[in-house]
């Protein structure tokens, strides 16, 4: 229990603090989780594939975002239109349906570009979004308080789903997938995360309350979903946790899971109220 309690808090305080300190920081930080999810993704699908790394660091920096915070901070000159950046990614993916051409294996092509496919979409599609979400503003500057927020939400959402389930949960949400979670504790960690939701608005302003509240419900729902997707993955390995990164707490997939395919939503909710 301890050592749970001491891996969390270093994890918080790294997480936050680099949010929180700059955008390099903020970028540099879920750039290694990323690399980190990537492989605990290629362990649950048993599918090793070094050509990934290698896509989602081309991809990643690449990005219409990464290009802003490196020149920012590192007085790049050249820039990188965002049309050139895109169809690089996309050759580069293609590119991988020849190498299968020529592969000789006996999987199936089905299940090689399969676990391609959907380890890019979930793994490095997911962080490349997030590094957008602290820029959804008029003037797409960072604002950490932005990312700060959703990472609460997020929290906020597991917590009180959970306390809410141990307590008074009774119907199941998705029992075939995950046991444990109830209706009841959906609804309370919703309940709790609205809550939540406007003691944000009152100290991060750059959101009005109403806007909070949508943005608290997108989490909630689709976290919820994030988590259960997780679950599915999981339990179709036949593992407890995606990894050992944090003690006590898993790996980057089993602590981001509901982040991770809430991000798309969340950047879609973010740039449709600016």
């Amino acid at each position: 229990m301890l050592k749970r309690t001491f891996s969390g808090i270093i994890f918080v305080s790294i997480l936050i603090s680099a949010i929180l300190l700059d955008s390099l920081t903020f970028y540099i930080l879920f750039f290694f989780c990323m690399l980190v999810a990537i492989y605990e993704f290629q362990k649950l699908s048993k599918h090793k594939n070094y050509y990934l790394y290698a896509l989602g660091i081309i991809s990643y920096l690449f990005s219409e975002k990464s290009i802003l915070i490196l020149k920012n901070h590192f007085d790049i000159a050249y820039d990188i239109k965002s049309e050139f950046a895109s169809s690089l990614i996309y050759v580069l993916i293609f590119m991988y349906f020849i190498f299968v051409l020529y592969k000789k294996t006996d999987k199936s092509p089905f299940t090689e570009l399969g676990s391609f496919i959907l380890t890019y979409a979930y793994t490095i599609t997911p962080f490349i979004i997030m590094i957008r979400i602290p820029f959804c503003n008029v003037a797409q500057t960072y604002h950490a308080t932005t990312f700060l927020g959703v990472i609460i939400l997020v929290w906020s959402t597991d917590t009180f789903a959970y306390l809410t389930g141990k307590n008074i949960g009774k119907h199941k949400l998705f029992e075939r997938v995950s046991p444990n979670k109830t209706i009841e504790g959906f609804i309370g960690g919703m309940i709790f995360t609205l809550v939540t939701a406007w003691v944000l608005s009152i100290y991060f302003t750059q959101l009005s309350t109403t806007k909070w509240i949508g943005l608290s419900l997108v989490v909630s729902i689709f976290g919820c979903i994030g988590d259960l997707v997780e679950s599915l993955f999981k339990r179709s390995a036949n593992i407890k946790d995606s990894g050992s990164l944090i003690p006590g707490h898993g790996g980057i997939l089993d602590r981001f899971d509901s982040l991770i395919f809430a991000s798309p939503f969340v950047y879609f909710y973010l740039n449709l109220i600016s």
